[in-house]
């Protein structure tokens, strides 16, 4: 390839790269347009950091699981699972539990539960299959819970 073709095919890699990032930022600019239909839960700055912080500690789980899956580590899976099951749900103080929706409080132990049904199968019959799908059907139950609300605050 001679330089001028060279700089041609840079130039209109460059200007590929800028039509597409301008399309991506006018997408991005009709999205935010949009009305956030999802049920809003209003809670204070502190509520607010707690369950991120636990929704946080969900998905650091979850990448957890996923690597020891791949490495058939069924140990670190368990513990992985465990730091957020039952344990964690027993951590959410009583104030703010009890000023949640009931929705909302349906949902939550279901993802703490299916945590623990991924730590009982670690230990139980330590099958990475199966270990996947709970982790599968789990994602549903979250994914579902952040389609139907959100956190503003107060």
């Amino acid at each position: 390839m001679d330089k001028l073709s060279f700089k041609k095919s840079i130039l209109w890699t460059v200007l590929g790269c800028c039509l597409w990032g301008s399309l991506a930022q006018a997408g991005s600019q009709e999205k935010s347009a949009e009305v956030d239909a999802r049920e809003i839960i209003w809670v204070t700055p502190s509520e607010k950091s707690a369950l991120l912080g636990e929704m946080r500690g969900f998905l650091e789980a979850t990448q957890k699981i996923l690597e020891a899956s791949l490495a058939d580590d069924m140990e670190a899976i368990e513990t992985a699972a465990r730091a957020v099951g039952i344990k964690m749900m027993k951590a959410t103080p009583k104030a703010l539990h009890d000023k949640l929706p009931s929705g909302f409080t349906d949902i939550g132990p279901k993802a703490h539960m299916g945590f623990e049904s991924i730590a009982d199968e670690a230990v139980g019959m330590g099958d990475r299959e199966v270990v996947l799908e709970h982790l599968a059907a789990l994602q549903k139950t979250c994914n579902g819970c952040h389609s139907i609300y959100r956190f503003e605050v107060k």
